[in-house]
């Protein structure tokens, strides 16, 4: 096969990006409106894809189609390589310059609020020519965002699920106990969760890592402890506390940015080693590994003061 007749075969990077639309859709329509192209260039273009790679992709009855099962392998492998094609433009474009160019970056919701203000404020003053994008999410979203190239990187609190991304850990968010004067002394004092009454433990909801991480870190065996009630963010979660006279866990992340004071609960260091720890992560493919360590060093600082 001549060299010509090849490159005449490669899918255009583009209508690889359709295709990837109809497959998050599901829908013609609703896909090209997403591409902002008419529905019939979207559906010319799914047809020279399959003209070109000399194969089935959709399966169609009048108005409705199902993706093959060899389309759906082509999706994901479409997808890994806008993924790196859109890597390999951003390398190219920083031009050797690691505080330049963009970044998405993912946050967890009980790190958000507490630390990207002063992330922000330093990436202002020590990188000005990188622009931030922030997006919020629980850690389960955040992996799948990272994982399909949504974002670039994320700052989670670990252990986190095992996965194939590289890490590293920037520091150290030590848990407080917080709540009614009387229950916080009397737990104080005896290290004891069998000296609280039940259902007094108050916690968000399961889909933030915080749960499980102050369950595990402050050994919270008990089940009859914890309200059924559960939080969707912390400012509720100091709400419901401090008006049930319960206690709760909060990160000194918060604490230091005074969660808790204002609806009056009394806070105090957990004793011992009472902690979660805070990390980057980014896919293993990035070639942006050195603009992540930079933000890593001033998410670190940020950690310790």
């Amino acid at each position: 096969m001549s060299n010509s007749t090849f490159n005449n075969k490669q899918p255009n990077l583009k209508h690889l990006s359709y295709l990837l639309a109809l497959d998050k859709h599901q829908h013609f329509n609703k896909a090209a409106e997403s591409c902002f192209i008419s529905q019939s260039t979207l559906s010319s273009a799914i047809l020279k894809l399959e003209q070109q790679l000399s194969c089935q992709l959709l399966e169609r009855e009048h108005k409705r189609f199902i993706f093959t099962h060899h389309g759906k392998q082509v999706v994901a492998l479409a997808q890994k390589l806008l993924l790196h094609a859109n890597e390999f433009m951003v390398f190219s474009q920083q031009q050797d310059c690691d505080n330049s160019g963009s970044i998405n970056l993912g946050c967890i919701p009980t790190v958000a609020p507490f630390l990207l203000t002063d992330l922000v404020q330093a990436c202002q003053e020590h990188l000005p020519n990188l622009e931030l994008y922030l997006r919020e999410d629980t850690t389960e979203n955040l992996l799948l965002q990272l994982d399909q190239g949504e974002i670039d990187c994320a700052i989670l609190a670990f252990p986190i699920p095992k996965n194939g991304f590289c890490s590293k850990i920037l520091g150290r968010d030590d848990f407080y106990i917080a709540g009614d004067k009387t229950l916080v002394n009397r737990f104080q004092a005896s290290l004891d969760y069998q000296s609280l009454p039940e259902k007094s433990v108050f916690l968000l909801n399961k889909e933030h890592c915080l749960t499980d991480h102050a369950v595990s870190a402050c050994k919270l065996a008990d089940a009859s402890l914890i309200n059924s009630f559960s939080a969707s963010s912390l400012a509720t979660l100091v709400q419901m506390t401090a008006f049930h006279h319960g206690i709760t866990f909060l990160p000194n992340m918060a604490v230091n940015k005074g969660v808790g004071k204002l609806e009056g609960l009394l806070i105090k260091p957990m004793k011992g080693e009472v902690y979660r720890e805070i990390g980057i992560v980014w896919r293993k493919t990035s070639m942006r590994e050195a603009t992540f360590m930079l933000l890593a060093d001033i998410v670190s600082n940020a950690l310790l003061t």
